[in-house]
């Protein structure tokens, strides 16, 4: 078991760092540029790694963080990367099985990460804010996922935005595992796990906003 162990941290470090790197150059590089699509795939890649190798890990050394964030972060991976294949939702596309399934889990989980929640806020203080605040944001995304296959977007640009804002929040959450792992502010150290998301949140926002205003301003423009 403790080879097994090794060879399964290994990997997750080199996937880290495939996906920290790639998840940056992603976020930088012009959208639908052959660099944008291959970063955005070894991006995906590194965070099945990632996934694989942080449930295996959670579970033999009992880290619910490492649980938490390991899957949270591929299930925004996923549903991020799994709209590139629904870019006809909007007309009438029907979504496959893997995507009612990726949904799903995604709601069920950020249920049950807030109902954990409540545990931490009682044993550990302000730390309750960590599962509460990936919970609420997995379900809500897994409810919108949906919602969507039921009342269609009526913008046909919707996925860019969708798959801007969940490969974002992937990376973020990445970002933010790297951060508690390496660094410790003491008491505050809850608020590193909440800080990454927020400033990368923004800064997500503030490109998918320069593309809406392209596409406001120029009804040719699109990404396909």
């Amino acid at each position: 078991m403790q080879i097994t162990l090794k060879i399964m941290l290994i990997v997750h470090i080199i996937s880290g760092f495939a996906a920290l790197g790639t998840g940056l150059f992603s976020m930088i590089n012009r959208k639908g540029s052959k660099r944008h699509r291959l970063t955005g795939k070894i991006f995906f890649y590194g965070m099945t790694g990632v996934f694989n190798t942080a449930i295996f890990i959670s579970v033999v050394k009992n880290i619910p963080f490492l649980f938490m964030v390991g899957f949270f972060s591929y299930y925004l991976a996923c549903s991020g990367y799994r709209i590139l294949f629904l870019k006809k939702l909007h007309a009438n596309q029907t979504p496959g099985i893997l995507d009612w399934m990726i949904s799903v889990i995604g709601l069920l989980a950020g249920l049950a990460f807030i109902v954990f929640s409540f545990t931490w806020f009682l044993s550990r203080g302000m730390w309750g804010i960590v599962p509460l605040a990936f919970g609420t944001f997995c379900a809500y995304s897994g409810f919108v996922d949906l919602r969507s296959y039921f009342v269609r977007p009526t913008d046909k640009q919707f996925w860019l935005f969708k798959h801007g804002a969940r490969m974002g929040g992937a990376f973020a959450a990445t970002v933010t595992a790297f951060i508690v792992v390496n660094f410790k502010i003491g008491s505050l150290t809850w608020l590193l796990w909440i800080l990454p998301g927020v400033i990368i949140g923004f800064v997500s926002a503030g490109i998918l906003k320069k593309y809406r205003k392209k596409f406001k301003s120029n009804s040719n423009f699109a990404l396909e």
